[in-house]
């Protein structure tokens, strides 16, 4: 990948992480990398080819930490503060996970930007499920794990939501004080 379009993506990933799809214009993202608008339209022909992009990268990306949790050979609270670890950061960046913000912008989105984030979504739960399962043990609830899966993944991503517009980190800590008061 050519150095101009690795700057572009990482440009507009940062962009879109704060201010979302609809907030990034080509010639912006141009003037902020130094280069013409053209230049952006020859990698990315429409802003859903750039959505694309960032989604296939960020869920890439955000898999490979996961596997990384997984392969560990630690007690569920620690796997499970690795991962709320990952949106705690996003989080201290003042930005927003960035399937999260797209989700936001679903109308904006193409049939297939939609599926790709919806397939990001099932699969973190699917994960999230999966780990449960494996340390069922040190769970100290009855809650299904699909259950629990889909509460902690919402909940995170609803919790950067509410903190960003409260300029606070309450609700994420909540959530870790949330789902480890669920653990043996």
């Amino acid at each position: 990948m050519s150095e101009k379009r690795q700057k572009l993506e990482a440009a507009a990933r940062k962009r879109v992480q704060r201010a979302g799809l609809h907030g990034l214009s080509f010639r912006t993202l141009a003037d902020e990398i130094g280069i013409k608008s053209s230049s952006v339209h020859y990698y990315f022909p429409e802003k859903s080819d750039l959505a694309r992009v960032l989604i296939e990268r960020y869920h890439e990306e955000f898999f490979t930490a996961l596997h990384d949790i997984a392969s560990k050979r630690w007690k569920l609270k620690r796997k499970l503060s690795a991962f709320i670890a990952i949106f705690e950061a996003v989080e201290a960046r003042n930005e927003l996970c960035l399937c999260g913000m797209l989700a936001l912008e679903a109308e904006q989105l193409d049939a297939d930007n939609i599926a790709l984030l919806g397939k990001f979504f099932t699969e973190t739960e699917a994960w999230l499920v999966s780990l449960f399962k494996e340390h069922k043990a040190e769970l100290k609830t009855t809650i299904a794990p699909s259950v629990l899966a889909m509460s902690l993944l919402s909940g995170l991503e609803g919790a950067l939501l509410v903190d960003r517009t409260l300029s606070s980190r309450a609700r994420v800590k909540a959530q870790k004080s949330w789902i480890h008061s669920l653990l043996a």
